[in-house]
């Protein structure tokens, strides 16, 4: 969780020196749902990231260093340069490349993990989404097609009250997105997306059940995104009372305190981890400043298939 909130906050930095082309999108606030779902998953599981779920690219093998030079648009990156922006994803380690019609990998993952269960192998799909894709189509299509096939997909709902700048008042009627399992005749489950501990062991106790007992389930995790929905927003929509509750419930805070109550966590040690991360986001600043953007000539490579 403090290595990405690092990465994000360096990266809020580069945006506003005008050193990233495009759109820059942070997770701050949300660490602890993605940073669960790393720690509780196994190799063979798939993932569907989404805009905020940076804790979960590094927890499944991501480096500070390739998440610079995708942001850079390096040549290097991921992406190969052809883009700067949260569009990653590294199917080695069971990551999906993200799309921004968002809803759409839901399928995706719900098929990838049907595939590799009929291969033999014991895996489980994670798909994230906001509360505002649970308006789509797509997210009724992918829940309705996992649950006739018992597909074992955790969609995990990071509700943090506003699909981009309108609120969850006027998104639906329902008291919980949750609720809305028993249409698929699943089940529904709510956690605190702030509380670490909390909601590590929920996504835990669900992705052991359902790998074992194959069937999709709706986990919908109360959180809050403490920034807009990119550095191109004001954010001026969002009550200040709203935003200072959360602050008094940042995640990082919360595990800090939770581990250190129960003796888990030294001062010293705390700042001896602070310290390498910051050694280490420094290193990949520089190295990835100091490569090359793609050539032009390398435009057309990875578009088409060769015959």
């Amino acid at each position: 969780m403090i290595l990405a909130r690092r990465v994000d906050e360096r990266m809020i930095k580069l945006c506003r020196q005008g050193r990233i082309r495009g759109g820059s999108f942070t997770g701050i606030g949300q660490e602890a749902i993605s940073a669960a779902v790393a720690v509780a998953s196994q190799p063979d599981d798939l993932f569907a990231p989404c805009i905020r779920n940076l804790a979960l690219h590094l927890g499944r093998g991501q480096t500070p260093l390739g998440v610079f030079r995708q942001i850079l648009g390096r040549a290097q990156g991921p992406t190969g340069g052809r883009d700067g922006n949260v569009h990653y994803g590294d199917l080695a380690h069971g990551v999906y490349t993200m799309i921004s019609h968002l809803g759409a990998m839901i399928s995706v993952v719900a098929g990838g993990t049907l595939a590799r269960r009929r291969q033999g192998k014991d895996t489980v799909g994670v798909a994230f989404v906001g509360d505002g894709t649970t308006s789509t189509g797509d997210f009724h299509e992918a829940l309705n097609f996992a649950s006739v096939f018992d597909i074992p997909l955790l969609v995990i709902i990071e509700n943090n009250h506003y699909a981009y700048s309108t609120p969850t008042s006027q998104q639906y009627r329902c008291h919980r997105l949750s609720d809305r399992a028993v249409g698929y005749g699943i089940e529904g489950y709510n956690a605190d997306g702030n509380n670490p501990a909390e909601i590590y062991v929920t996504v835990r106790d669900i992705m052991d059940d359902i790998r074992a007992h194959p069937r999709p389930a709706l986990l919908e995790a109360d959180t809050m995104r403490m920034r807009g929905h990119g550095e191109h927003d004001d954010f001026k929509y969002v009550p200040e009372e709203l935003l200072q509750v959360y602050r008094r419930r940042d995640p990082i805070e919360m595990g800090i305190r939770g581990m250190q109550a129960a003796n888990l966590l030294p001062d010293e040690q705390l700042k001896t981890m602070e310290e390498a991360i910051a050694a280490e986001i420094d290193s990949a600043v520089r190295q990835a400043l100091s490569e090359e953007e793609p050539l032009a000539d390398s435009l057309t490579q990875g578009v088409y298939r060769d015959a």
